[in-house]
Formats: structure tokens, sequence, C-alpha cells
């Protein structure tokens, strides 16, 4: 990549310290500046607190398995900026990317915006580029944060999906689950279906509420349309859609991974009302879809396995399906960031270890080693704080030898930089 690249580039992850800024005006200007291009593809639009990253996945697996042109938009990335948006599976080129920065710069800098722009806005807005130019067909668009304001709040899509609601970003959402409720309902267009993972019921109240006023059909899952979680093991789960009188086995661990894919399924069959998708690809598309770093298997001796979470309600998920992880002694390493309750999580999770190393990823976001380790040691107190995940893991190794687990968690941040030290570990 030639240096002025590498500067654009830098240039727009500097822009991620300005921080968040929501509203739709700016990003509106900025996709009219390019020539609307979110216009030229159908979409489908994901909002959540849990899951909505694996429900996007499956559901763009799906739209390949039936023979579209797919873009898959999530955020953030693991290890690489261009795994935020992929066509049919693959990342854009450096080369591409480069010259989509550089207009960026150009465009942002031109005076014409009531307010700078932000990271998050150019990404989306390159991303939408990027699928237009790819002639993608069909996309699944994940929001960034809330719903109403976030700046993927631009499309017109073919149905709207919403995944398990909890407490998270009372700063920008609101502080309590009605009102982020409402922020992420807020994707709900008039006349577009919805189709519901299990919610709360102030939230399942809100999300009624906004379909009827919109005139917007919801299904809910557990209500409307049904699954069965039916056996589960260290390569996958099976589960049983009701919808498609079927059972499916899924390539991914979690009896929770069993909701989103009967939600990706039902999304599929609400879709599949304007295009054409065979009932074999929602099959297919689901037997074969991947969502790294969520109870992610990377290694078997140890067994090392990494898992994004970050809340309360995804440690409590994720506890229950510890038991399908073999291995003795069982080590944690965890790396939060500090607008995330470390507490509640450690609740669920610590006392299921034998051993939890705290670390912190190089995110200026994080909990520091210490900050981490005064959340753990309340649940387990054979906790210490390591700096850095790489040296993190190295520790956990120790102690793990060859028939233990450690079990990666917390931010995707830490998980980013734990698959990059084992991927360096095992060599190009």
């Amino acid at each position: 990549m030639s240096l002025a690249s590498r500067n654009d580039l830098e240039w727009l992850y500097s822009l991620e310290s300005t921080g968040i800024k929501l509203g739709l005006s700016n990003v509106r200007l900025l996709l009219k500046v390019l020539g609307d291009p979110q216009d030229r593809f159908g979409a489908v639009h994901v909002a959540g607190s849990n899951g909505k990253g694996s429900v996007s996945a499956m559901g763009a697996s799906i739209l390949r398995s039936a023979g579209y042109r797919t873009g898959l938009y999530t955020s953030p990335h693991l290890v690489r900026f261009t795994e935020r948006m992929t066509v049919n599976g693959k990342e854009m080129s450096e080369g591409r990317l480069a010259k989509y920065v550089s207009e960026m710069r150009e465009i942002a800098s031109s005076g014409r915006f009531p307010r700078p722009l932000t990271f998050f806005e150019i990404t989306t807005a390159l991303a939408f580029l990027h699928f237009s130019d790819s002639k993608v067909e069909e996309a699944m668009v994940e929001v960034g944060m809330g719903g109403r304001l976030d700046a993927t709040n631009v499309i017109r899509p073919r149905c709207c999906v919403i995944t398990p609601i909890s407490v998270e970003h009372t700063a920008y959402l609101g502080d309590t689950l009605s009102k982020i409720a409402y922020e992420k309902a807020s994707i709900i267009k008039e006349g577009v279906p919805v189709i519901c993972s299990p919610q709360p019921s102030e939230a399942m109240r809100v999300i009624s509420w906004m379909s009827d006023s919109k005139g917007a059909s919801a299904k809910f899952l557990g209500r409307d349309f049904q699954a069965e979680c039916l056996a589960r093991d260290l390569d996958g789960t099976t589960v049983r859609l009701d919808s498609l009188k079927a059972e499916v086995r899924l390539g991914m661990l979690g009896r929770y991974q069993c909701h989103n894919a009967a939600v990706a399924a039902e999304m599929a069959l609400e879709v599949g009302k304007s295009i054409s998708i065979p009932r074999d690809s929602v099959l297919e598309g689901l037997s074969t879809a991947r969502w790294p770093g969520r109870l992610d298997v990377v290694r078997r001796s140890p067994l090392i396995v990494l898992d994004v979470t970050h809340t309360p309600d995804g440690a409590r998920a994720v506890a229950s399906e510890l038991d399908v992880l073999p291995g003795s002694p069982r080590v944690m390493v965890i790396g939060m960031l500090r607008d995330k309750d470390a507490r509640g999580a450690m609740a669920h999770l610590a006392p299921l270890f034998h051993h939890v190393v705290c670390t912190s990823s190089s995110s200026p976001r994080a909990l520091t080693p210490e900050e981490m380790l005064d959340a753990a040691l309340q649940h387990n107190s054979e906790s210490q704080a390591v700096e850095g995940v790489g040296k993190a893991i190295k520790v956990a190794e120790g102690i793990a030898g060859k028939n233990g687990l450690i079990f990666v968690s917390g931010s995707l941040y830490t998980i980013g930089e734990a698959m990059q030290y084992l991927e360096g570990k095992r060599g190009p």
C-alpha cells in the first residue's frame, strides 16, 4: 500500500477518536453526493443488542445459497477493517479500499456538511458504495448502535429484524429498556415486515406498538413461529425449525444460535415473498454459515475457544453453554471495555473457571487489567492481572497445559488481538 493510501487510512481511523454523533442528515448528504448507492440493492436491516451479527451472517449465507450476489455489512471488525463489508464472503482489495477512502477524504473536506463526518458515517457510505460498485443484488445490513439515528437507517429494506434487546449504550440510547427498544425499533419502516427474536415484555410492547403504527406485520419467535434445539456438541448445534418442517445442523456452537437460525430462516421466508429463495437454499445457507469469534473453537490441544461476550445477558447465555466444552483446568482470559457492565458479566462467567486472567486490549476504551481484576475477584479468588492479550494467553497456556480449556472472552478488540496472537504462533 502506498504512503498516500496509508495516510488516508490513518485519517479515517483518526475520526474514531472524535466519538459517536448520532443523526442522519450528514450521512444522507454524503450518500447523495455519491449518487445514493444504497438504493441500488435489496436489503435486510438488523438491529438488537445480542446476536445481530450472527443473524446477519446467517442471512447473507442464505441469500448466497439462493444465488444472489450478496453484501454483508457488520461492525466493528476483529482484525481487518475490510471484514466489515464483504461481497459473497470476500473482503475488498486494499487498492479499492484506498481509492474509496481517498474519495471520502476529499468529499469530507469540501465544507458542505453541517458538522464533520464521523468514522461510522463514512464507513457506512463506503460499504454501500462498495456494494453498488460490486453489483450486489441483496445485502444484510447490521445497525451500528441503536437504530433510529444510526447511519445505516437510510435504507428502505425488504425486511427488518430485531434480535434480543438488553440495556446497553445508556449514554446514547436511554436508561430504560423501553427507551432502548424504541431506538432499535425505529428501524421499522411503513409496511415493511418485522421478524423478532424473543424479547423482554417491555421491548416486545414497544416493537408491537411501533409495528402497528407503521402498518408493518411483526412476527416473534416463540409466539408466531417456533424452534427447538435438539442436540449440541463441540462441532455444532442441531435445530428443528417448525416453519420449514425441517432439522438443520448448524456449524456454530450455542443454543442461542438455534434462535438466531430460526429468526434468519423466518426472515428468508418473508423476503422470499418478493424474491426467489428456495427452501433448500435456506437450509444450506444455515448449515454453512460461520461467524468468527462467537463460541469459536480455534485450537484443540489445549482447547482454545474465543467468544465476544460483553453484556451480562450475553455472559449468562454463554455460561449456560460452557458445559459442552471439555478440559481441565479451565482458564478464562478476559478483557472488556469500560462502557460495559464488567461486574455483571463476571458474576455469570468467573465462578465457572478454575482461574481467571484479566487483561486489556489496546483500545483506549478498554478497562485496565487491574480494573478488570477488580470485577473478577469478587467472583473468583484465583484471578490475576496481565498486561496485553497475547501475554495473557501465554500465561493461560502455562496454567492449562495440554489438557485444559482456555476461554478467551470480552470485547471485539480482545478477541481480535487474540486471533492475531494465535495466528502469529501458527505461522502465516
